[in-house]
């Protein structure tokens, strides 16, 4: 498949290497001029600042992956919502199947533990999430099929909030709080496998969850991850009130999809043993 990628940070760079790993045939536009996978195509172009955007008209994809984070000096409003906007304005539809967007179950706004899933409606609860939910929104403008994939909390060996926490005791959970991720490796793996569903003629929803499945509450994990190490851990705090929400993923494992890590154990494991 000819696959348009937008942005090329640290998940985007996994994306692409899976995506290529798989065959792809791979344009990759992003905004600093820092190089891009082997066996990618480069693009220099900035879609929030609409610099020379005309340029993606020659291009013929097949997919389109928007996968863009705000950086220094740009907020979420020009990132997700400008910035999509001017894609969408300037690349070419003639043969175009798919539009997927790095979207965050931040567009969901429960946060008392409560659980979600792909059906639960979209009730965002701050700007972030209310600036993702009409980015995705502008998606439905399309002529062709669209998928908002809304991530949970991703981690990895580059992703060491849990670990840098638990050296700060002050900052320990004072309450329940539920959390939900995602390995970075299963991100890029799942969307590359969505890949495939367009590939094999499969109807993908307008939204989707990329989740684990395995909720689990932060003053655990923390615990987990202090026992690995041998490290003081955080007390168990009172069962109520809770915070968070937990998330199930029926929709990604219906399509036969299968992560690597299972869940936290499993990937924060992983990346322990490599700092060793």
């Amino acid at each position: 498949m000819r696959i348009l990628q937008i942005g090329c940070g640290g998940l985007g760079t996994l994306i692409a290497q899976a995506a290529l790993s798989e065959g792809h045939d791979l344009t990759i536009l992003r905004r600093s001029q820092l190089p891009v996978p082997e066996g990618a195509q480069a693009l220099y172009l900035d879609v929030v600042a609409e610099e020379n955007l005309p340029a993606l008209t020659a291009l013929q994809p097949e997919i389109l992956l928007y996968c863009l984070a705000p950086v220094e000096g740009q907020n979420y409003q020009q990132t997700y919502v400008e910035g999509l906007r001017h894609v969408l304005a300037n690349v070419s539809l003639a043969a175009l199947k798919h539009v997927f967007f790095i979207s965050s179950t931040g567009v969901y706004g429960e946060d008392q533990g409560g659980w979600i899933d792909d059906d639960s409606p979209a009730l965002p609860a701050d700007e972030g999430g209310r600036m993702l939910l009409e980015a995705e929104q502008l998606l439905a403008l399309l002529p062709c099929g669209h998928t908002a994939l809304r991530v949970s909390g991703i981690y990895g060996p580059q992703r060491l909030y849990l670990l840098r926490l638990l050296q700060n005791s002050a900052r320990w959970p004072t309450h329940v709080h539920w959390t939900n991720r995602m390995h970075e490796q299963d991100v890029a793996a799942a969307v590359v496998h969505l890949y495939q569903q367009i590939m094999d003629g499969v109807a993908l929803p307008t939204h989707c969850i990329l989740s684990d499945g395995v909720p689990a509450m932060q003053h655990e994990v923390l615990q987990w991850l202090a026992a690995q190490q041998q490290l003081p851990a955080p007390p168990t705090p009172p069962l109520h009130p809770q915070s968070g929400k937990r998330i199930r993923n029926h929709f990604l494992l219906n399509t036969g999809f299968k992560p690597q890590f299972a869940d936290y154990q499993a990937g924060y494991a992983s990346i322990l043993s490599g700092l060793k």
